[in-house]
């Protein structure tokens, strides 16, 4: 790392924090917090660090490991939140990048890959375990196979120039001593990409990071289900993805800030 990184650290078990604390002493991050279960002094404390690394220690990443991580993130963006968790499944990966995570790893990580894996984040990249990328790709695939079972009206541009991954989850190919990584900014779109959105279509985009289905959006706006299936065809050609999951990725990565401000 070309600067020093300041490292917060929360997690619940006492053995694993002290763990910890030989392990980043040795770490290029300074100054490191080792701290307890996240309460509301340590929500201020994370909120008011400005630019840093925030480890979540858990035992498994669910909705209150999520609503903690979407709390914090909104009240210093410059957090970057990496995941530390003793259980998970495919879909507590996703939703935890969906939630403003940087990176998930396991508890059972090689202490130099913890390191690795933490100055990656510094340096702007997501990071996962590579068990846990063929996780994410297999619960992708399982669900673009069921959208495509209910939705087999909505067509896609067989031959997109980013395939399966968006943004994000190419990002999360990096990881440390994967020689066939994928750097996040290699797919980063361009201001192009974002103009090419109507605000109908951003709309619809930011619906589908609070996991609204197409009932509900229709709902919402006022217009009819097909007319939002024909939006989000129009969407997944803009961003070249395949599927309602991964543009909602895309969105919660690329256009948070930008979203929070859109109106029907």
């Amino acid at each position: 790392m070309s600067s020093v990184t300041p490292l917060i650290v929360t997690h619940p078990c006492a053995l694993v924090r002290d763990g910890l604390r030989p392990i980043l002493a040795k770490s290029p991050f300074r100054p490191v917090h080792i701290l307890p279960v996240p309460n509301e002094e340590t929500e201020r404390y994370l909120a008011s660090a400005g630019a840093c690394i925030w480890l979540v220690g858990v035992n498994e990443c669910g909705p209150n490991t999520n609503d903690l991580v979407r709390r914090v993130v909104a009240t210093n963006p410059s957090l970057r939140p990496v995941i530390l968790t003793a259980s998970h499944t495919p879909n507590d990966i996703l939703t935890a990048f969906l939630a403003g995570a940087f990176g998930f790893l396991g508890q059972d990580i090689p202490s130099k890959h913890l390191i690795k894996s933490l100055e990656l984040v510094a340096l702007g990249q997501s990071v996962m375990h590579p068990h846990f990328q063929q996780m994410v790709l297999a619960s992708l695939a399982g669900r673009e196979s069921r959208e495509v079972a209910a939705q087999s009206e909505l067509s896609v541009d067989p031959t997109p120039t980013v395939q399966l991954f968006p943004p994000r989850l190419a990002g999360l190919l990096r990881f440390a001593g994967d020689s066939h990584a994928l750097a996040s900014d290699q797919l980063t779109p361009g201001n192009e990409v974002v103009r090419s959105l109507s605000r109908r279509e951003l709309v619809i985009l930011r619906t589908l990071t609070e996991g609204a289905s197409n009932k509900i959006i229709a709902r919402k706006l006022v217009i009819t289900e097909s007319t939002v299936k024909v939006h989000m065809k129009a969407i997944l050609r803009k961003l070249r993805l395949q599927n309602r999951t991964q543009a909602a990725i895309w969105a919660r990565t690329h256009l948070g800030a930008l979203l929070e401000n859109v109106t029907a």
